[in-house]
């Protein structure tokens, strides 16, 4: 008798015979054979989908060539991406988790104007992995051997997005006389450790629980494939159509996640290490603001909009030479991904380049 028989007649108020067992065993057999069918169908779905996946992004990583440079600093491999032409250079340092294709939209203005360089921290795009922790100290540290290998002479403009901002502030603090300006586009800033409560934000230490390693397994087994083509985590959405299919390349992959998840966790230690950075005075400073926080309600964003901005704010101590602007209508990824607000950040950068290249060349003392 099948489960379908078992139940209808049972609800029209009948009997079960005693040779087809007490009804509640029968459901509870029917029960484990459909959690295993079920166990069977998913574990099918993910060996199929994880093989599907490895083939796909095998396919695809083999036909992306690095349009930059390959330079090998201290026995790693760095992707760096230089255009453009001028007595300035622009060096670029992108987010948490972004590749250097987060510049599609404002590397080629900026270098109408000047020399631009763009590159992949180690564990993205064609960037080899590292052990060094990801923090502040040690990435600039990178940056100023990757600059100096590959020679690309100073000083530079810093251009630092979201932690990348952060990344940029310890770059002029320990190489002052290789820096003549610095760009904070939508920075983290330190003063986020002790004011997260005043949003309801969790401690920063707090920011990459336990749960996140289970991300890494969804992309070996195809299923942030099938979340970023769906549009529901494509971080590269807006850029031009040939960065954004290259950038949800890398985002597909499972060595891309473990890396940001890992940088992450060091971020706690970058607010540290940048917390109690002396002034430098003179220094040309230009902080760039998002004002907007997609995803929440009218008195929820305005909150955020609020406090964000006084964070902002805070960079302003740098250096008595500062400046801030706030972009209408954009958020913390349009700055980046909306070509109109992307415009917008390369015109400050721009500006920048201006400011400097009108002053009488100085070099800053180690502060």
């Amino acid at each position: 008798m099948t489960l379908t028989v078992i139940v209808c007649h049972l609800l029209r108020g009948g009997t079960v015979e005693r040779r087809t067992g007490h009804p509640f065993r029968i459901f509870g057999r029917w029960t484990l054979r459909l959690a295993a069918g079920a166990a069977v169908f998913i574990t099918a779905l993910a060996l199929g989908g994880g093989v599907h996946h490895h083939f796909a992004s095998r396919a695809e990583l083999a036909g992306l060539r690095p349009p930059g440079r390959l330079v090998a600093v201290e026995g790693h491999t760095f992707h760096l991406y230089c255009t453009g032409e001028g007595r300035r250079t622009v060096i670029l340092e992108s987010g948490a988790g972004v590749p250097w294709l987060a510049w599609a939209w404002i590397q080629p203005a900026v270098a109408e104007v000047a020399r631009v360089c763009s590159y992949d921290r180690a564990g993205y795009g064609w960037s080899s992995t590292s052990t060094s922790a990801m923090d502040a100290e040690n990435v600039s540290q990178q940056l100023h051997e990757l600059l100096k290998t590959a020679s690309i002479p100073g000083p530079y403009i810093l251009v630092g997005h979201s932690i990348g901002g952060a990344y940029a502030r310890m770059f002029t603090a320990k190489f002052p006389q290789d820096v003549t300006g610095l760009v904070l586009i939508d920075a983290t800033s330190p003063s986020v450790l002790e004011t997260y409560a005043e949003v309801d934000l969790p401690r920063v230490e707090d920011w990459t629980p336990a749960t996140l390693k289970i991300f890494p397994y969804l992309a070996s087994v195809g299923a942030m494939r099938a979340v970023v083509n769906l549009g529901l985590f494509n971080l590269a959405a807006g850029l031009p159509p040939r960065s954004e299919e290259v950038a949800k390349v890398f985002l597909y992959q499972a060595a891309y996640i473990e890396t940001t998840i890992e940088e992450y966790r060091f971020i706690p230690d970058t607010l540290k290490q940048i917390q109690h950075l002396k002034p430098q005075s003179g220094l040309p400073v230009a902080i760039v603001v998002a004002d907007r926080f997609t995803g929440l309600d009218d008195a929820t964003e305005a909150r955020f909009v609020r406090w964000h901005q006084a964070q902002q704010r805070n960079w302003l101590a740098i250096s008595e030479n500062s400046s801030i602007e706030v972009i209408a209508g954009a958020d913390h990824i349009s700055l980046m991904t909306n070509k109109l607000h992307a415009h917008e950040v390369a015109n400050s950068i721009t500006k920048m380049v201006e400011k400097v290249s009108a002053g009488e060349p100085r070099e800053l003392l180690p502060q």
